[in-house]
């Protein structure tokens, strides 16, 4: 388990006066209830055309509480590496609204349609492995995300708490409307060996129903629901017959759950071979990301590729790799070894 840990950690990211951590309650789960569209609970911002590349940004869930996570074994050193903390992640947002990123909808991206409020520049966040897997258990990171009643919010150590990725966008684009281009909030992307948004066993209905209504009321509220593959796999180098089964498991897995997705990041931001990418097309994911320092985007056989980069630890080293977004110097939290 820590070796699989370890190489989850290291997956998804190729290169290498405090806040405090809201009070939490005590859990409640209500039923999910169909949510109205964006456009009725955000204000409308004027948009204007944006023609140029576009910024995307990815993080993992959250580490709550780094004394648990930041450890000196080798799967806190990878959680130190891969992961940033809810405090740092507040203060990345802020620093993006004041430095003019407006979120957009990776969707549009992908249709080199993207729209911002004028003087705004646009930016697709993203997170990755939202499945909240076994191996976080007791090191400091939310359990599951839960849907209390039309809120989206995360499950730590038996209650809630809005100190996650999910929550905390929805509560930055509720108090800055510019920070969102027609609601968009994020990309969301799931592997599915151990289920989704924590939800471990998918025979269980009652999980299948919470599933259910958490891709609902996510999509409802601006956020897009990709595939990570379902294991985990190294796209550039696992054979066409294991991708073919690793994508036939994943669909499995996330019909009648998730809704239709045809988005798909490569885990390692590892690039499948042409004839891989034009496989995972013929699944239906029309749009597939990589990882790189530059933003781009190309369409390659019908197929839209775009790239993405990494905030985390070891971007954290690289400051002026990020200057554009947030100041490191001011972002990290104390608590970072």
């Amino acid at each position: 388990m820590t070796v699989l840990a370890v190489t989850m950690l290291a997956g998804c990211s190729a290169l290498g006066a405090q806040e405090a951590l809201p009070q939490p309650h005590t859990l409640k789960v209500a039923p999910g209830t169909p949510a109205p569209a964006v456009t009725a609970t955000v204000p409308r911002v004027r948009l204007v055309r944006w023609h140029g590349p576009v910024e995307q940004l990815f993080v993992h869930p959250l580490v709550l509480r780094p004394a648990l996570a930041f450890t000196n074994d080798t799967l806190g050193q990878g959680f130190e590496h891969y992961f940033v903390t809810a405090q740092e992640f507040r203060r990345i947002l802020d620093q993006l609204w004041r430095n003019k990123w407006t979120l957009v909808d990776a969707r549009r991206v992908a249709a080199n349609d993207v729209l911002v409020p004028r003087g705004r520049k646009p930016l697709v966040l993203q997170e990755d492995d939202a499945n909240y897997y076994r191996y976080f258990a007791g090191r400091g990171l939310a359990q599951r995300l839960v849907l209390n009643g039309d809120t989206v919010e995360a499950e730590y150590d038996g209650r809630l708490t809005t100190d996650d990725v999910v929550p905390l966008v929805d509560a930055m684009v509720a108090a800055h409307p510019e920070f969102s281009a027609d609601g968009a909030k994020g990309l969301i992307a799931e592997t599915a060996y151990e289920g989704f948004f924590g939800e471990h066993d998918l025979t269980d209905p009652a999980a299948q129903a919470r599933v259910r209504a958490l891709a609902d009321r996510l999509r409802a509220t601006g956020w897009v629901i990709a595939s990570h593959t379902y294991g985990h796999i190294d796209l550039s180098r696992d054979s066409l017959a294991i991708v073919e089964r690793d994508t036939a498991r994943w669909l499995a897995a996330a019909r009648g759950l998730l809704g239709p997705v045809d988005v798909l990041v490569y885990p390692f931001g590892a690039r499948p071979t042409a004839a891989g990418r034009d496989l995972l097309a013929r699944a239906g994911f029309t749009t597939q990301y990589d990882i790189d320092i530059t933003a781009r985007r190309a369409v390659e056989d019908g197929v839209v590729l775009m790239s993405r980069r990494h905030i985390d630890g070891y971007a954290f080293d690289n400051p002026r790799g990020v200057a554009q977004f947030f100041d490191v110097a001011t972002v990290r939290d104390p608590a970072r070894p």
